[in-house]
């Protein structure tokens, strides 16, 4: 049951990423870009009264990264980004040779950044986060 109620999360998930069409990779230079920023964030696993761990997110040379994965070895990772009105989608998936994937997307609106990744190691249940959080 656990696993069906996973497996819907994440088909809902990616289903509200398709119906953002045209994602292009982005540029320094482009409006849609968010290098040079960095965020500090509170991620909660979704579904649970759990307290929140800080993090950080840093958009940098048209890379992503969350510092709290690195010591999972996770690294960099190119990212997308679109710019809709005035809000900013993004996505980006960092991986670790030993702790698999942590796909990510969010928006950012003024100073403000929200959204969910999915944690997925083989063998094991993919994990469902929610954050949220301001530019630093």
């Amino acid at each position: 049951m656990r696993y069906f109620a996973y497996f819907s999360l994440i088909i809902y998930i990616f289903t509200a990423a398709l119906s953002i069409t045209g994602y292009v990779t982005n540029s320094a230079l482009s409006a849609d870009s968010l290098d040079g920023k960095s965020f500090s964030i509170k991620i909660k696993e979704y579904g649970k009264d759990t307290q929140a761990t800080d993090d950080e997110l840093i958009f940098k040379d048209g890379t992503f990264f969350s510092t709290d994965c690195e010591q999972y070895g996770f690294s960099p990772a190119k990212y997308e980004s679109k710019l809709k009105g005035n809000v900013t989608l993004f996505k980006s998936t960092l991986k670790s040779d030993k702790e698999g994937k942590a796909e990510w997307e969010g928006k950012v609106k003024g100073g403000n950044i929200g959204g969910t990744f999915i944690w997925s190691k083989e063998g094991q249940d993919p994990i469902v986060y929610t954050y949220e959080g301001s530019q630093k």
